[in-house]
């Protein structure tokens, strides 16, 4: 509810929101279909899917010829009224070329009612992670032909993202804007299965090229003392997470 009510919310008028429900049996599936049909703007489709990211690969199927598209898992919701239309400016505003891919900071939102805004890195460094999260990347129309890989069940945004980037022609291609997109769940699947995520992360950094067994081991030994940091302290674990830079870089 709180997904799509950020979608209505907008004061951006051009905009299409595709729901991809796993035929649920417990209402929500009447009430989408009654929401598609007053709101000319919103597609839904409810059938059975094998999680996630099979979902999200339907999803993709149903987009038509736009500018950009994101992905919202259900709790996740765009920042404020006006981010789409902030963002459109700022799109327009960074090139006559429009990037492959735009992304911006998030509001991670804790079972506490905590609210800590996360600042996307500038500075890309795929074997390291994620740098920003998922639900505040755009990606052009382009991008409409990859697919998740449903061998992971935790980890296919991280490896999405690492094969989007990789298949860029120019650094200018993606493009970070000082704003903050999203409002993410923390306490969705990811979060609480965070240790199983991190075994997906080292496997799928050796299978994308991006470094050995060695280095993906020492890398996911980091992401197990960063989470562990994350529960002490917040605050110093956003200083380590975050190294910004004066431009975007991918090393």
């Amino acid at each position: 509810m709180r997904t799509v009510n950020s979608m209505l919310e907008q004061s951006y008028p051009h905009w299409e929101c595709i729901i991809i429900d796993g035929n649920s049996q417990d209402g929500t599936k009447a009430y989408l279909e009654q929401l598609s049909h007053e709101q000319a703007n919103i597609r839904v489709v409810s059938e059975p899917d094998r999680g996630i990211y099979d979902a999200m690969n339907k999803g993709i199927t149903q987009i038509p010829a736009c500018d950009y598209f994101c992905f919202l898992n259900s709790g996740d919701s765009l920042f404020a009224p006006e981010t789409l239309v902030q963002l459109d400016a700022k799109i327009k505003a960074l090139a006559e070329n429009q990037p492959a891919i735009v992304y911006g900071h998030a509001c991670e939102e804790f079972a506490n009612d905590q609210q800590v805004i996360k600042p996307a890195s500038s500075t890309i460094s795929l074997e390291k992670g994620m740098f920003c999260n998922h639900q505040s990347m755009f990606f052009h129309h382009r991008y409409a032909q990859l697919r998740y890989d449903l061998e992971y069940k935790l980890s296919a945004d991280y490896d999405y993202i690492v094969r989007a980037v990789k298949v860029l022609q120019h650094p200018s291609d993606i493009q970070m804007v000082d704003m903050v997109i999203s409002r993410f769940d923390m306490t969705g699947v990811s979060n609480s299965q965070r240790m199983s995520g991190i075994k997906e992360d080292f496997k799928l950094r050796v299978k994308n090229e991006l470094c050995s067994s060695v280095p993906s081991a020492l890398y996911a030994v980091r992401s197990i003392g960063l989470m562990s940091l994350k529960r002490v302290s917040y605050p110093l674990y956003l200083l380590m997470r975050s190294k910004p830079t004066s431009n975007n870089q991918v090393i």
